[in-house]
């Protein structure tokens, strides 16, 4: 098999595993509620898929072959993902550049080594590259429909917890009453015509005919609360993709680990069965001295 072949299979490979990455990413943040099967099955395909952007960024010396694979491979992200295509296509650019960085970092650590340690060669690129995946994967997240339900979500403390707080005030509550009147008695009661009517035009509390002081009291305190979380509620996406991103920072150094393990053994395999072979050239080494 010729050496144009052979770069054009794992390519071919980088490509492939990207699409089908691609596809489980979007499954995680869009569609959720994975078994552990599709767990196991996804964290197995993106070692594979980072395995495979390990050989590719060694073994494939034609840049064209190279760099148009994982360019295609940053084109089908555009089928997965395409809701915000402007801040998609500046993190896409930047990954491309950083795919382009990681391969030089890669080829000029194979050519210092005297004797080849593909454990270093492979860590020298990748965990450079893998910081620009997670700022990707990070931004999927902020724009997943799930996060961005966040800005329109409505907080509601629950009846319960109302229930349990409220009980130690109510005759404090009730000292502020009319007398005779506590906060179980029907809110038409001792409400008057224009409380009433504020109530609906100022906080949106349409006081219902079999509603208590109680339950009017737990819708405003429901309204307060969104009322005063509202302005801040935007910035939660981004605090929660934050979030994701230092944790996937965290998480990747086992995945640098473990993916640099296995191109390193496979790049073993691979010399064993003579798919790529391994010459020992001459190198000029600089010095200085007196």
């Amino acid at each position: 098999m010729t050496k144009l072949k052979k770069e054009l299979i794992l390519g071919s490979i980088l490509f492939i595993l990207s699409i089908f990455s691609w596809w489980f990413i979007k499954s995680i943040f869009y569609f959720g509620n994975l078994t552990l099967a599709c767990w196991i099955s996804g964290i197995i395909l993106l070692i594979i898929w980072g395995v495979s952007l390990c050989l590719s960024m060694l073994l494939i010396k034609d840049k064209r072959i190279l760099f148009g694979s994982f360019f295609i491979s940053l084109v089908s992200f555009v089928f997965f993902f395409n809701n915000e295509p402007f801040y998609y296509l500046i993190v896409l650019i930047l990954l491309f550049f950083s795919f382009i960085n990681a391969s030089r970092k890669i080829k000029k650590q194979e050519q210092i080594q005297i004797k080849l340690n593909y454990w270093k060669i492979y860590k020298s690129g990748f965990s450079f590259l893998i910081t620009f995946l997670i700022i990707v994967i990070s931004l999927i997240y902020y724009f997943s429909p799930s996060l961005m339900q966040i800005k329109e979500f409505e907080f509601s403390l629950s009846r319960d917890i109302f229930n349990k707080v409220i009980s130690p005030l109510e005759n404090l509550i009730a000292e502020r009453l009319p007398d005779g009147v506590n906060l179980d008695f029907n809110a038409n009661e001792f409400l008057k015509e224009d409380e009433i009517l504020d109530l609906k035009e100022r906080y949106g509390i349409v006081v219902e005919k079999t509603d208590t002081g109680k339950d009017v009291l737990y819708n405003l305190i429901n309204f307060q609360l969104n009322n005063f979380s509202g302005p801040y509620r935007k910035f939660i996406p981004f605090g929660l993709a934050i979030g994701l991103f230092i944790f996937l920072k965290i998480i990747s150094i086992i995945y640098v680990i473990t993916v640099v393990s296995f191109s390193s053994l496979l790049t073993y395999f691979l010399i064993n069965i003579k798919f790529i072979s391994k010459e020992n050239i001459k190198k000029e080494v600089s010095t200085v001295k007196l």
